[in-house]
């Protein structure tokens, strides 16, 4: 059996390997010795030997441990190392990280083509080339990058934990960012082309738009497209279980095993991206729709009045219009008269009795020329002025005509309009 010629029968390699560990376990080896056995047994039969000498591909211990590092630094060892602490300005590196994510998934969704997909692969059932051919050799590189690209993939969540945006970092972000690097070691290490490369083609279209978005959010503008962004991640999952489907029931060479791996992620994604779409889009909106319409059905709700930025004052009453009446009616009476008078200061009115009122002072020429006491009255009643009976009389017209004016102007002070003031609000 040569597997490694041509990796198509995956199930007697495993039931083989299996065997064999059976047997080394049975005669009573160490642990030590049976695990690096059962590698070295692994690395002859199946894997590629095209992988052995490039980083991190002898074993899967280096990129599980950077899984776990990142677990640790997103679950524990970040979140408590921000707790009291600002969250970062990260802006600027950002949007270059997206550019640079854009840029690296452009590339090998090209690369994707060229090295196969537009190259004569079968988008129903296509086996894996372990031959040392251009196309093989591409493919097998671009893979490799793509390994390296997923492992990049972990600052978006470091980015997150760094800004303090718990929110952000959900189960299904997660899940995704800690499985795809292994995936994406075990496509290299073992099945470096084939039906398994194109997941990779529809991923790298989608990181295209997806970090594109990124970038352009990062960059202060509003994107009205993000609902879309997760309809296509859905869209690309259903087109990968449709494709593990039609592998297993034709019976596709493609090894079996993987197929059905491929086929339970993908089923796993597609679960989770739902479930992520239902609860972002269609509760929020139904919830939105039926607030809207418990507030309008309320009896007695009033129109919400739209706000202009500028705050209205209540508009100032008027004093009411009889009172000037009874102030002139108190006037005609035989009584005292009632004279309103306002303090500028306090803009309040108060009466005052003509009793309080100081007489007009008799000219200082009249008392010299020796008339007598009595003669003149200084008070002014009912708006007019007694003549003085002396020889030179004092002219009396113009303090008559200021007085009715001051009473005129008085009046119009009570019954002023009414004015609405408006004060913009800061």
């Amino acid at each position: 059996m040569s597997v490694a010629d041509n990796f198509t029968d995956f199930y007697s390699g495993t039931s083989f390997v299996f065997r064999m560990a059976v047997d080394e376990y049975n005669s009573e080896r160490n642990w030590t010795g049976l695990i690096d056995r059962y590698w070295l047994i692994v690395e002859e039969l199946i894997a590629d030997p095209r992988a052995k000498q490039l980083p991190f591909m002898d074993n899967p211990l280096p990129t599980l441990g950077m899984v776990i590092c990142y677990l640790l630094w997103v679950l524990l060892i970040g979140p408590m190392y921000m707790r009291d602490r600002k969250p970062m300005d990260l802006r600027r590196v950002i949007i270059f990280y997206n550019l640079f994510q854009v840029l690296l998934s452009g590339y090998m969704f090209y690369e994707h083509l060229m090295a196969g997909w537009v190259r004569g692969y079968s988008l129903t059932c296509q086996t894996v080339d372990y031959s040392d051919s251009p196309l093989s050799r591409r493919m097998f590189n671009l893979c490799y990058v793509y390994y390296l690209s997923k492992l990049s993939e972990f600052a978006d969540t470091v980015f997150f934990v760094l800004r303090k945006k718990q929110s952000q970092i959900t189960d299904l972000h997660v899940y995704h960012h800690s499985l795809t690097p292994i995936e994406a070691w075990i496509l290299t290490k073992f099945i470096a082309g084939g039906n398994a490369t194109l997941p990779n083609v529809i991923n790298n279209f989608v990181h295209v738009l997806m970090y594109f978005y990124y970038m352009l959010s990062a960059m202060g503008y509003k994107i009205w497209w993000k609902k879309y962004m997760t309809e296509v991640q859905i869209i690309q999952f259903v087109i990968c279980i449709a494709h593990c489907i039609n592998a297993l029931a034709t019976g596709c060479p493609f090894p079996r095993f993987i197929t059905t791996l491929l086929l339970i992620n993908a089923s796993i994604f597609l679960a989770l991206f739902m479930n992520f779409y239902i609860e972002s889009y269609k509760r929020k909106s139904k919830s939105a729709t039926a607030k809207v319409s418990a507030e309008a059905s309320k009896p007695g709700l009033e129109s919400t009045k739209e706000v202009s930025g500028v705050q209205e004052l209540p508009p100032v009453e008027a004093l009411p219009p009889t009172e000037p009446e009874k102030i002139s009616h108190l006037r005609k009476e035989d009584g005292p008269e009632i004279i309103p008078l306002e303090d500028i200061n306090n803009n309040d009115s108060r009466t005052v009795l003509e009793s309080e009122k100081k007489p007009l002072e008799v000219c200082p020429t009249d008392a010299k020329e020796g008339a007598p006491e009595g003669e003149a009255k200084g008070t002014v009643e009912d708006g007019s002025v007694e003549p003085v009976q002396q020889p030179h009389q004092q002219d009396t017209t113009g303090l008559r005509q200021r007085i009715v004016s001051n009473e005129a102007a008085e009046r119009d002070a009570w019954t002023g309009p009414t004015k609405t003031v408006e004060l913009a609000s800061g």
